[in-house]
């Protein structure tokens, strides 16, 4: 077995207190939400299923500042009327179902719809749970799969602090956090959403909104914004109409006293009728197409049991990959896409061409000639979106759009299994697929499309127009912003948000950890080819699965990544994995957090052990 050194006798830097152990197999797991939360039931599992005689001591320290198990986006503590996008069927951060064909259940392994009952939750499949809920599930879970642990032998340390430095130490690691030093034999990644720099245009807004007394909000988290500074009455201008958008439109409404009043005998996209409290700010919002994310359908299912693709088939790819090892999205997966998407329209009764790009930016090529003309424009087509949606599969429309969602799964396999060009994948399935898709597929719930449509009829919300523009009047001294599509429309405002999540890309993370990582070399963001041209992508550099961080020097150690770094190499890393759902698609995340476990523990072994920083090349 390899020698254990002792990390004491490395020279304490500063007054940093050194905490070491020579004598157990260590695992640092840097984030504890629920990637991290995964990797320890996952870890749970394998250790259930050895003898204990088998392995040395092993001790697994887990750093994390927020809440360990939901992490700061799924805190149990934040606002009640946070909802999920997924309905409460579909997440779990542990094996349950069909997946357990594939990764054996640990003996604390069940989804959040099966906690939900013991949990004291509502246990509807097909309801919309909120995020404080889910949060609860992972806080739970996280806490069991420790105790579980403990009961096999395992020490696990929970530490509440943010690990800003890493480096190798010997054969061995060294972290440091709160004003500490902590050895590790291995380290798991599961960072989660980071705060990032922001980018040349909104680092510009910023810059002004300093000079000019403004108050400029760049993209966060949810649960790190502080909407109490939008007084009453005060214009806000918003850029960004998807789900952060909907967040921020209930915490400064509801959320602050106003009232939903359900009418009398509601049509679809009339439901509500809002009655202010007072305290509202004046919400003026904007983003490329002009309208929100769209509603999901009331259609059962996280794919409707009745959408069947019938062109992108096993049978069809595999025709396309038996003369090439990897797929061009635009010429050969986008037109059996479509075809899928057209024949979905009219097998549920669509009339007529569906053209599911034209459906995606309803506005393009048009213009207004007041905003008052934008407004009733946009009204309507929140109660036409409202109305499809509560019309389940009788809306042709909705299930064309639910069949172009099972086609985006079917594409995240081919991404994650390298059959689709990596040139393609940034200049197509990133470039214009995942915005398109994002905007139809990805929406809120029902509900909140219909509060949208009282707040605009109530003129809480108001609408900017595609392809708006933000800037600054530095004459007037406010930020500024119209669309060039609607005439003699342009707001002014003393508050500027960006309804959005930070950008998931390393190089623009603010984490010193992810800093450091870089800098020293101990990893590397990912590089495309495409026309030419070297593009610096969004994740680390990893090798294949269990995904290791690669070196700058090509090597690769004990440092693992799980989730949202891994866009490098999968797509859509956001998403939570699917009850259910297949280990190498929807589930995937759990078999990245097995892959990990299982390799981990196998270092505990003489042969494992004897082999450290092994060249990886490609």
């Amino acid at each position: 077995m390899a020698a254990q050194s002792k990390v004491a006798a490395v020279p304490a830097r500063g007054n940093v207190e050194l905490v070491s152990n020579q004598h157990e197999y260590v695992i640092a797991v840097v984030g504890a939400g629920p990637r991290g939360t995964s990797f320890l039931e996952r870890l749970l599992a394998h250790v259930e299923r050895c003898s204990p005689g088998q392995r040395r001591g092993l001790k697994v320290k887990v750093f994390d500042p927020a809440p360990h198990g939901p992490g700061r986006v799924w805190d149990p503590a934040q606002s009640p009327l946070y909802l999920m996008n997924t309905p409460a069927s579909f997440p779990t951060a542990a094996p349950s179902g069909s997946t357990r064909l594939c990764l054996p259940a640990s003996s604390c392994s069940i989804s959040f719809l099966e906690f939900c009952a013991p949990g004291g939750f509502d246990d509807d499949a097909d309801s919309y749970p909120t995020r404080s809920q889910y949060g609860t599930y992972l806080a739970w879970l996280n806490k069991e799969v420790s105790a579980h642990l403990r009961g096999r032998g395992v020490a696990v340390e929970h530490i509440r602090a943010e690990v800003t430095a890493l480096s190798p130490q010997e054969d061995r690691y060294l972290l440091s956090a709160a004003g500490k030093h902590h050895d590790a034999d291995a380290v798991v990644l599961a960072l989660g959403h980071l705060e990032a720099e922001l980018a040349s245009g909104p680092a510009h807004l910023a810059a002004q909104a300093r000079q000019h007394d403004l108050h400029y909000q760049g993209p966060a988290i949810p649960t790190d914004v502080d909407y109490g500074v939008f007084g009453a009455g005060q214009n806000v201008l918003v850029r960004g109409l998807g789900l952060n958008f909907f967040d921020l439109m209930i915490q400064v409404t509801a959320g602050r006293g106003g009232q939903f009043r359900l009418n009398p005998d509601p049509a679809p996209g009339k439901r509500y009728t809002y009655d202010p409290c007072g305290e509202e700010p004046h919400l003026i919002a904007g983003s490329r197409r002009g309208t929100p994310y769209r509603a999901k359908t009331v259609a059962p299912g996280f794919v409707p049991a009745e959408i069947e693709l019938k062109h992108l088939t096993p049978r069809a790819l595999d025709s396309l990959l038996t003369t090439r090892a990897e797929l061009d999205f635009a010429t050969q997966l986008w037109p059996l896409i479509e075809r899928d998407v057209c024949s979905t329209y009219a097998s549920f009764g669509g009339a007529g061409d569906f053209d599911i790009t034209s459906y995606a930016m309803p506005f393009q090529h048009r213009s207004w000639s007041s905003s008052e003309e934008y407004q009733q424009t946009l009204r309507q087509w929140l109660e036409d979106d409202a109305s499809a949606s509560a019309a389940a599969a009788g809306s042709p429309e909705k299930m064309a759009i639910n069949a172009l969602h099972a086609a985006r799964l079917e594409v995240k396999k081919l991404v994650a299994d390298n059959r689709i060009r990596s040139e393609s994948v940034l200049r197509d399935v990133e470039g214009w697929f995942e915005p398109m898709v994002e905007g139809l597929a990805s929406g809120p719930p029902l509900q909140r499309i219909e509060e949208l449509a009282a707040l605009a009829r109530a003129g809480v919300v108001e609408f900017l127009g595609p392809e708006p523009v933000y800037g600054v009047d530095s004459t007037r001294g406010t930020f500024i912003a119209d669309s060039p599509a609607v005439q003699s429309a342009r707001y002014q405002a003393s508050h500027m948000i960006e309804a959005m999540m930070p950008p998931n890309r390393i190089t623009q993370a603010r984490s010193p950890l992810v800093r450091g990582l870089l800098a020293e070399g101990l990893a590397a963001p990912a590089v495309i080819e495409s026309a030419g041209q070297a593009h610096v992508h969004k994740g680390f550099q990893v090798t294949g699965a269990p995904h290791r961080l690669l070196h700058a020097d090509g090597t690769a150690g004990r440092i693992y990544v799980l989730g949202l770094q891994l866009a490098s190499v999968q797509w859509g890393t956001a998403i939570a994995a699917e009850s259910g759902g297949d280990t190498t698609g929807s589930a995937r995340a759990l078999a990245d957090a097995d892959a990990a476990a299982a390799e981990v523990l196998r270092g505990l072994s003489s042969d494992a052990m004897a082999q450290r920083l092994d060249p990886v090349y490609g």
